[in-house]
């Protein structure tokens, strides 16, 4: 059988997350998908001389949150060379893959990474996007299951942004619905409350079909390098074997990251 093709989409864009892409294309060497064949493909600023083995596509540097915000309209301008892929998966540049990687995160649908601070925890609700005026506003989404006791209980799904993707077809679909929202979004100067992530769990929220169809994933794919055993641990009430890691950065620290953070907590 051949081995399914797979697009590793990545964006380095400006001069501080240079230094990530080598760390995370060599993790990637280590321990990706490697009974795939994998391509990857980088949208970044970086010098010409640097590509790290990757396809590159030259774009400007902009401030932030566009580039994160505007990574669905970078992919799709390169709609025909995606298309060669059976799998597109998207991983942010300031990562590492610790641990191996293997054909489970492959599904017939969307691949869907839990967000770490989120999952578990039925005492508190997840930030989706809470203005009605926006492209990316869904109620508490999430799923009904059985507790111990057989006792139904309401469990949340919040995808991280971080880790993404699907079958080539599915997430170009989903790629294209989501810009279109942050298009309308952005037409009346708004932009979600958490960027991308925001329309990307709208999109899951709209589109069930395609979860269902997919790979949920457990926050071992987006695990925290830092604050283990004094948040997330007690968020979880458990811990994960670390696959993919989200590196801290100090120059991305945010005083919004750090409230949701107290006010997850105040519920515990």
């Amino acid at each position: 059988m051949d081995k399914p093709k797979v697009a590793l989409l990545s964006i380095c864009l400006n001069p501080p997350y240079w230094d990530f892409a080598k760390q995370l294309y060599d993790s990637v060497d280590n321990f990706f998908l490697k009974d795939c064949e994998v391509a990857k493909l980088l949208w970044t600023d970086m010098p010409e001389e640097v590509s790290y083995g990757a396809t590159r596509f030259e774009i400007e540097p902009v401030e932030w949150p566009y580039p994160t915000l505007l990574r669905y309209h970078l992919f799709l301008r390169e709609e025909e060379e995606l298309k060669k892929y059976d799998y597109l998966l998207y991983l942010d540049i300031d990562m590492l893959v610790v641990s191996e990687v293997g054909k489970d995160v492959l599904g017939e649908g969307l691949t869907i990474a839990r967000h770490p601070m989120y999952a578990l925890r039925k005492e508190f609700i997840p930030p989706f996007e809470p203005n009605v005026e926006s492209q990316a506003y869904i109620p508490r989404p999430g799923r009904v299951l059985l507790g111990d006791g057989k006792i139904p209980y309401f469990d949340p799904v919040y995808a991280a942004g971080g880790f993404q993707g699907g079958k080539t077809e599915i997430f170009i679909k989903a790629m294209k619905e989501m810009k279109r929202a942050i298009d309308k979004d952005l037409e009346k100067g708004y932009i979600a409350r958490w960027n991308d992530e925001s329309h990307w769990n709208k999109y899951l929220f709209d589109h069930p079909e395609e979860v269902q169809r997919g790979v949920v994933l457990s926050p071992s794919y987006v695990y925290p390098d830092s604050l283990i055993d004094l948040y997330y641990k007690k968020l979880w009430g458990t811990s994960y074997e670390p696959k993919i890691v989200t590196l801290t950065k100090k120059f991305t620290t945010t005083k919004e990251g750090g409230d949701a953070i107290k006010d997850t907590l105040l519920t515990l």
